[in-house]
């Protein structure tokens, strides 16, 4: 079995950046309140038109590609660390704690839809998989990915009788109707003020728990946590120009897989509402065979690609992102809450889906230039400083 690599590619920083541009895309559908709005109230927003082309370019190419690609990239920073040894292996679980820690007042007090609670409480479990081979790295994550079809069939079939997590969410569900419809209290956010935003923080975060398990979504995390520990062991990305076979096929088969079941499961969302069950088996299954492949498509590439030298020129500007992307990742978030909320700007509720993505690009923007000025001062982002100062019990150097 190879070692991981240790070393640390402007590639990865690159890729990673470019990662964060696709979730600032997804997750400000939510902030936006866009999303739960109904078609309506879409409709009548400034530019809707347009959400005819957008709507399904963001589905079938944006949304969970690239929250897949960031779960890639965090599986292989854990084989770095991992692969460490002795002190390492403490450091990697006070790391660990420390995400979680990070996830959960993140979670609790910011904004329902954290994914890095997850990342800390699944990397904990990274460890039972370091003397793993590589090939049963690949069955096994490739079981994950495959397992929601089991469930969700096994749902279906026994309408949910051994599936604690839908129950629960049921009853959340019905719980929450008592003191007004969840839909009603999230979309006064936008317009409300801080009793409004505290509230939806308080009635949110724990429904955001059931709706991961709902939703299969630790399997999938897992599944590409291990692909991401099985690519720092084969050092796919240390070396490119190396691997420039393997990233063409898998960029390829990834495409050519992945893009079908990826308009399917757009189809079946827009298409079937009103056959649930098919509906929500055909869209297990397609986003099981296309999200994850897509992803590896867009990661494959965007390899490929760095290995011009004119590509990789125009690609270096997302390094600077990509090695402050927790830092980038929170600020997002901050930066959506006072954009869209009543606490802040207010947009919420006033764009549409042409508004959302439009102000997306431009935190994206943002954050590309402010990183590099950043980095180019300061050795790491802020919250990559605190949590590296953490992990190693010292106050780490700040500036360069």
């Amino acid at each position: 079995m190879s070692a991981p690599a240790t070393e640390r590619t402007h590639l990865l920083d690159a890729l990673r950046g470019f990662a964060l541009f696709g979730v600032v895309w997804s997750n400000y559908a939510f902030l936006s309140t866009w999303i739960i709005r109904s078609p309506e109230e879409q409709a009548a927003l400034p530019g809707a038109w347009l959400d005819v082309v957008l709507g399904p370019f963001h589905d079938i190419l944006i949304d969970g590609k690239f929250y897949s690609i960031f779960s890639l990239l965090f599986g292989i920073g854990f084989g770095f660390f991992l692969d460490k040894g002795g002190s390492g292996q403490a450091r990697f679980l006070r790391r660990m704690l420390l995400l979680l820690l990070i996830g959960v007042l993140h979670l609790r007090f910011l904004w329902a839809g954290d994914i890095l609670s997850l990342y800390a409480i699944l990397g904990l479990l990274l460890p039972l998989f370091r003397h793993v081979g590589d090939r049963a790295l690949l069955v096994i994550a490739t079981v994950l990915l495959l397992s929601p079809i089991a469930v969700d069939t096994a749902r279906v079939l026994t309408n949910d009788a051994f599936y604690p997590a839908g129950k629960v969410a049921d009853a959340l569900e019905a719980e929450a109707a008592v003191k007004g419809s969840r839909r009603e209290v999230w979309l006064a956010v936008s317009t409300g003020g801080w009793k409004e935003f505290t509230t939806i923080c308080e009635r949110f975060w724990l429904f955001r728990i059931w709706i991961i398990l709902d939703s299969n979504r630790p399997q999938k995390v897992l599944a590409l946590f291990l692909i991401g520990l099985w690519i720092a062991r084969r050092k796919l990305f240390a070396d490119p120009t190396r691997h420039r076979t393997l990233f063409k096929r898998i960029c390829i088969a990834g495409a050519t897989i992945g893009l079908p079941f990826c308009v399917l499961n757009w189809y079946s969302i827009n298409y079937l509402p009103q056959l649930p069950e098919a509906q929500g088996l055909v869209g297990t299954v397609s986003y099981a065979f296309g999200v994850v492949l897509l992803a590896l498509a867009y990661a494959s590439g965007f390899a490929l690609l760095w290995t011009d030298q004119h590509w990789q020129k125009r690609f270096e500007v997302l390094a600077p992102m990509g090695r402050m992307a927790l830092t980038n990742y929170l600020m997002q978030t901050v930066i959506g809450i006072f954009v869209f909320y009543g606490i802040g700007l207010g947009l919420g509720g006033r764009v549409s889906m042409v508004g959302y993505e439009s102000i997306a690009l431009a935190v994206f923007i943002v954050q590309v230039i402010w990183s590099r000025w950043w980095l180019v001062r300061f050795q790491y982002g802020p919250f990559e400083w605190a949590w590296r100062s953490l992990t190693y019990g010292k106050v780490m150097a700040m500036r360069k």
